[in-house]
């Protein structure tokens, strides 16, 4: 099967870049390639869904840029197709004097991307709008909200399909191959597709698939599973905002915290543990293969001599529920263990490189007839008609 665009991976930055550039070129046929049965089934799935506001991340970086431009271009799109989100606003809130820095460097971080109506707010502020919180200082974040990403890759699916292009599922790509001026991808069920450019955007798997290219890559994706809890009925509306602790800057994870979900329930989480699975949602989910590219890979190791002690606190979060209660009541108290109902799990594809350093930003690699997403951390939800802008703008240049 012929076309002129072939893109791996049905996740939102997949399929955001499917309907950018057929915004800027629609009489051209594009095939996505899903592995699963449905779209959306990994990462953008999973996530918490949070719109985020881009005020964390370095002004000028990857993130910020795409974080801010994709955040304004979702809710033009969510506008445009009736999609239901809430802008409920986020509390970032310093419960000790040693995270008040860094506080504060978030704060200037906001107010350089850009973002307007920023308080940071005292402790009685705290309590005004939050009541069941304890700080010492917050800042609050009017531009947070909450959506249904799967309800936004849905309808992008549907957009894309209305041109005449097509998402395919159950099409797990085992070969790619170049054969004169065109790309011949082979999938697991011997169907094949020839095309004239190839975009891997396929999340956990991007950096095999990248392998499987011909790209020589000095990282490997590591998985890290998110447990989520769920408040019992009666602790649901303890917080009425999105609730975030100051993250730790070594990490790139943002620490537990309070999500309200569209559908009304309030979540708590998540932490962030090795996943012996790339996607195993399950607990103790088990692959080999994901196993040995994790134990085999130098960085791995290095990252565990670096970190091993955050590792371990993360460990106790998760299969301690009273330990995770206990973290939790540091921003309100009264949370207690028999409050916690299981809840989602979601799986951070999180790229490590070969000296055992987590990757924050995007990696996006691009070679001949072909671009390579291999690292679209969050926000990638948030940020993903952006990336899909950006993504079909390097077409632009090298088609």
């Amino acid at each position: 099967m012929n076309c002129d665009v072939l893109i791996a991976g049905a996740g939102m930055v997949g399929l955001s870049t499917a309907y950018q550039i057929l915004q800027q070129y629609p009489d051209i046929r594009i095939i996505v390639l899903e592995k699963e049965a449905e779209v959306a089934a990994h990462q953008t799935g999973h996530n918490s869904g949070v719109m985020h506001s881009g005020i964390y991340y370095k002004p000028g970086s990857y993130k910020a840029i795409n974080c801010i431009r994709g955040y304004q271009m979702l809710i033009a799109f969510c506008e445009q197709q009736n999609i239901d989100y809430n802008l409920i606003g986020k509390l970032i809130i310093a419960s000790d004097e040693r995270e008040l820095p860094k506080l504060n460097s978030i704060y200037n971080n906001g107010i350089q991307n850009g973002l307007t109506q920023l308080s940071m707010l005292e402790q009685d502020a705290v309590k005004r709008i939050e009541p069941n919180v304890t700080c010492l200082k917050a800042i609050y974040v009017p531009q947070a909200g909450i959506i249904d990403y799967k309800k936004v890759a849905a309808k992008l699916k549907q957009n894309i399909e209305s041109t005449g292009s097509f998402v395919y599922n159950l099409k797990k790509i085992k070969a790619i191959r170049e054969v004169s001026d065109k790309l011949i991808v082979k999938c697991s069920d011997e169907s094949e597709f020839e095309t004239s450019f190839f975009i891997n955007c396929a999340g956990l798997q991007s950096d095999r698939i990248a392998r499987m290219a011909g790209l020589n890559t000095d990282f490997r994706i590591i998985p890290f599973k998110g447990n989520y809890f769920k408040l019992k009925e009666e602790k649901k509306d303890i917080v009425k905002h999105l609730i975030y602790p100051v993250p730790d800057p070594q990490f790139p994870f943002l620490g537990i915290h309070y999500t309200r979900l569209i559908n009304g329930d309030q979540t708590l989480g998540p932490n962030a543990v090795l996943s012996l699975n790339r996607e195993g949602y399950e607990s103790a989910s088990f692959n080999s293969k994901d196993t040995y590219d994790i134990l085999s890979f130098p960085g791995f190791w290095k990252l565990i001599r670096k970190h091993w002690k955050m590792g371990m606190g993360e460990y106790l979060r998760n299969y301690s529920k009273s330990y995770f209660a206990k973290k939790a009541s540091l921003m309100t108290p009264g949370i207690t263990a028999d409050d916690l109902q299981p809840g989602h799990s979601g799986i951070r594809a999180q790229v490590v490189d070969s000296h055992g350093n987590m990757v924050e930003d995007f990696v996006c690699l691009r070679k001949n007839k072909m671009i390579h997403v291999c690292n679209a951390p969050s926000p990638a939800a948030t940020a993903g008609l952006s990336i899909g802008k950006q993504i079909s703008e390097w077409y632009s240049e090298m088609k």
